[in-house]
């Protein structure tokens, strides 16, 4: 499906083909009348939208996924879009929002098991602890996303080493 296009290209930093493959799939889902698929693909568009520097767009989209999959009892697509919306309000400048969504997020992901969910809400609170300039805070979340991102083999890891590396350095900027 056009999600999985989406995802790739997101991830390749093809961001014009990621919205363009996320926006037909919620079109084709809304045809189809699929809102676990529209809730999936508003997901996708708001991590777009967060990579391109519009937090606020993105955070559109998050809050009708959200709802969506509040709806519809969707746990694993409520975790992702709560670490999104913590992504995209530490981008629009707001840590303490950021710390509202990923500790939901991580509450949530411990709950259901989903290591992966689960370091990405450790790696946004860290990101919001450190730009908080709470860096001991900040060194335990990025340490548990470190732990969890190599037990899962997921590439991650390498960044969350430099952030574990520069983290009682005075800069807020940690992408």
């Amino acid at each position: 499906m056009s999600t999985n296009l989406g995802d790739l290209d997101l991830e390749l930093g093809r961001y014009r083909l990621a919205a363009d493959h996320f926006q037909r799939a919620l079109d084709l889902f809304r045809q189809t009348s699929n809102r676990s698929g529209q809730a999936w693909a508003l997901d996708g568009l708001g991590r777009v939208h967060t990579h391109i520097g519009q937090p606020s767009q993105a955070t559109k989209h998050y809050q009708r996924a959200l709802t969506v999959f509040r709806t519809t009892g969707e746990r694993d697509g409520e975790v992702s879009v709560l670490n999104g919306k913590g992504e995209a309000a530490h981008a629009a400048g707001r840590p303490t929002d950021a710390v509202t969504h990923h500790a939901a997020a991580l509450s949530i992901a411990t709950h259901t098991g989903e290591g992966d969910q689960q370091a990405r809400a450790h790696t946004g609170l860290g990101h919001a602890h450190r730009t908080l300039a709470n860096s001991a805070r900040a060194r335990q979340y990025y340490q548990q996303a470190l732990t969890l991102y190599t037990n899962l083999g997921m590439p991650q890891a390498n960044q969350i080493r430099t952030h574990l590396a520069t983290v009682d350095d005075n800069s807020t900027n940690n992408s």
